[in-house]
């Protein structure tokens, strides 16, 4: 195979997730890194793990914020020049916003 669409809900969170992707590197296999859907906190997981990854296993990553209209949370990853980072604070780096 060329490269993995690796979910990271649909293989049993960003634990797993990260170990295929490990998987992956060691195979010479790039993943496109995403999930099933999600806002904020779901863009917030999924930043975390291309960042983590040697660029030349990122195929591409997903953030799922941008095709909404509503903000769920306080320090979201946003997509600046076609990137995104994931935030340096603790956990996923966002808080919920709970009226929301």
């Amino acid at each position: 195979m060329d490269v993995i669409n690796l979910r990271i809900s649909k293989v049993g969170g960003p634990t797993k997730a990260r170990l295929m992707r490990d998987l992956c590197i060691e195979a010479g296999i790039p993943t496109t890194i995403e999930d099933t859907w999600g806002g904020d906190i779901v863009t917030a997981t999924i930043a975390h793990l291309p960042q983590s990854t040697p660029a030349e296993f990122v195929f591409s990553a997903t953030d799922f914020n941008s095709y909404g209209t509503k903000d769920i949370a306080i320090g979201a990853p946003k997509r600046v020049g076609g990137t995104m980072r994931a935030s340096s604070a603790p956990g996923l780096g966002v808080e919920p916003i709970m009226d929301v």
